[in-house]
């Protein structure tokens, strides 16, 4: 008796994710290169949106606070360039310390799914 319990209620939960569909994959972004130095320009796309054409948005970390700086990059706009990718160029600000930084991507989208990508500067 206890088995057929057990037996019903996976059946039960394998029809509920069978009628919800497949899970939509997370947004993913890219820069390219991934090593540079100050000034260089980035290429960053990013993938995976719910609306590629509400574009999205990169920006690196905030510097220090009370401020809108921001480093490695300055905030930039995507925009849709094929049916599921947005891109954009950054270049990278001079006064950057060598060493691995972060950019930021989200989609307009999906403002709640942040994707954090790495560059690294080098001297």
């Amino acid at each position: 008796m206890r088995c057929s319990r057990i037996t019903t209620a996976t059946l039960a939960a394998a029809g509920v994710v069978l009628l919800a569909g497949p899970a939509t994959a997370a947004p993913g972004g890219t820069v390219s290169p991934t090593t540079v130095k100050a000034g260089q320009v980035v290429s960053l796309k990013l993938t995976g949106c719910s609306d590629p054409s509400q574009g999205g948005r990169a920006e690196g970390e905030q510097v220090g606070r009370h401020t809108s700086e921001r480093s490695p990059i300055r905030t930039v706009e995507l925009r849709p360039t094929t049916r599921d990718t947005l891109a954009g160029f950054a270049g990278i600000e001079r006064n950057v310390r060598p060493g691995v930084a972060h950019i930021y991507m989200v989609c307009a989208s999906d403002p709640n799914d942040v994707v954090t990508v790495d560059v690294t500067v080098t001297s």
